[in-house]
């Protein structure tokens, strides 16, 4: 599954740039990444963040905000977390999907 192209936002990490999506569902926002310039030898990454507001640590407790917002530096986060728990994203392989992130996410304000 490669995602499609004109929609996709981009990031740069570690001179690798991944194109990424994130999708509105009922009960969560599904993020789509995937690693450019491949021509579909990918494997696809999915995480998903439940629809409880922005997340801040406050003594190591996560507390519900106004608005889920994925940007830039969640994407960030979630990449460097695949990759360190197996993601190769540059071999064509069925999608990896994380599940539920929200807990593993520092959802301070960064860009």
């Amino acid at each position: 599954m490669a995602l499609p192209r004109k929609k996709l936002r981009q990031l740069t990490i570690n001179h690798k740039s991944y194109g990424w999506i994130a999708s509105g569902n009922d009960s969560h926002i599904t993020l789509y990444i995937q690693l450019l310039n491949m021509q579909n030898q990918v494997q696809v990454l999915t995480a998903n963040f439940t629809y409880h507001g922005t997340y801040t640590k406050v003594n190591n407790q996560l507390k519900d905000g106004h608005q889920l917002v994925i940007t830039p530096y969640v994407v960030k986060q979630v990449i460097e977390y695949a990759l360190k728990n197996g993601w190769i994203p540059a071999i064509k392989k069925p999608q990896m999907n994380l599940g539920n992130m929200n807990d593993k996410i520092d959802w301070a304000i960064r860009s």
